[in-house]
């Protein structure tokens, strides 16, 4: 409370010592447990005069005390309550005619009887409301998604910043890329666009930024032909009044699509060849080690064939040698 709130005090109570509900006002306002959705609606009187109609008690009896208990017990019921921003006067009118419902049930009802079926009442029609869309991170205003607390009394909205974070995008110079302005959540129709352009930069710094023409016919698509480095941005809403703005930056190769195209495809026959290679069914170890054995028996025998061969015609040579040579003494 500040200090205005003190001096209207001690000018209202001069003037009206005997107001119970202006009393009923002011200590009301002055409880910081009674939850302020009691007191967003209706006109004060209407909501001052509770207790003292209920009771029929001035202020300072113990009577009236319990009834203002009673209804701080009953407001901190409802502090969890919010509804989406266009579902203020519904649970304005709920919030007023359980309140009018308490007062009509006195001399019928007790007062806690009556309060605690008002409560009830408050939580079916809330409950019978369009649930609000919840905030979806990371960025932007969100107008479905802002509520009405009724523990404030005032509207609420995602607490988001504008910004989304720059997005990376790899290219080359001679692909042509499509970036889109899309978002999770709903915006107005007939939300404009628009698109700008800062070149060899990486910044969300909007003073930097050009604009850019788009597509009319797609406005929330920029088609972009031989890409150059730099940072994209797009702009749903009013510039001066945005509901978001997402960025983009740009990364581009010098090289081609084609030979990137080449490479992929070798890439993918050496994989296609890998994964072939391992399809094949395993051999077993046994028939393995008896595929070596016979491998190796089998040379062993070349090599012992070859080495007779080669001691037999070694013999034949040498016997020929020797007939050559007993017959050239015996011609001597």
């Amino acid at each position: 409370m500040g200090w205005w709130f003190v001096a209207l005090m001690l000018v209202l109570v001069p003037w009206h010592p005997r107001n119970p509900a202006l009393w009923l006002w002011v200590l009301m306002s002055c409880l910081p447990e009674v939850h302020p959705c009691l007191l967003c609606f209706g006109p004060t009187l209407q909501r001052a005069r509770l207790c003292s109609y209920v009771t029929g008690l001035p202020v300072e009896h113990p009577r009236h005390k319990i009834c203002l208990a009673d209804l701080v017990r009953a407001a901190k019921q409802l502090a969890s309550v919010t509804v989406g921003s266009g579902q203020r006067e519904e649970l304005r009118d709920i919030v007023i005619d359980a309140m009018n419902f308490i007062e009509d049930q006195k001399g019928n009802k007790p007062f806690r009887a009556s309060l605690r079926e008002a409560v009830n009442t408050i939580w079916v029609k809330l409950s019978e409301l369009e649930k609000v869309p919840a905030c979806i991170p990371p960025c932007g205003f969100q107008p479905d998604a802002r509520v009405f607390q009724c523990a404030t009394c005032r509207f609420v909205d995602c607490q988001f910043a504008l910004d989304c974070p720059v997005q990376d995008l790899w290219t080359y110079t001679d692909e042509t890329i499509v970036l889109h302005c899309n978002v999770p959540f709903k915006i107005p129709k007939g939300t404009p666009v628009t698109w700008l352009f800062v070149p060899n930069l990486r910044t969300q710094d909007m003073a930097l930024f050009k604009k850019v023409n788009g597509n009319p016919e797609k406005p929330f698509s920029l088609t972009i032909e031989e890409p150059a480095p730099g940072t994209v941005a797009c702009i749903l809403g009013e510039p001066a009044k945005p509901i978001v703005r997402k960025f983009f930056y740009l990364n581009v190769s010098e090289g081609s699509v084609e030979e990137e195209k080449e490479l992929q495809g070798v890439f993918s026959t050496v994989l296609q060849s890998l994964d072939a290679e391992k399809s094949q069914p395993p051999i077993p170890a046994l028939g393995l080690a008896v595929a070596a054995g016979s491998t190796a028996f089998v040379l062993l025998l070349l090599a012992t064939w070859q080495c007779l061969c080669v001691r037999q015609t070694c013999h034949r040579r040498g016997h020929q040698g020797t007939r050559e040579d007993s017959r050239s003494l015996d011609s001597v």
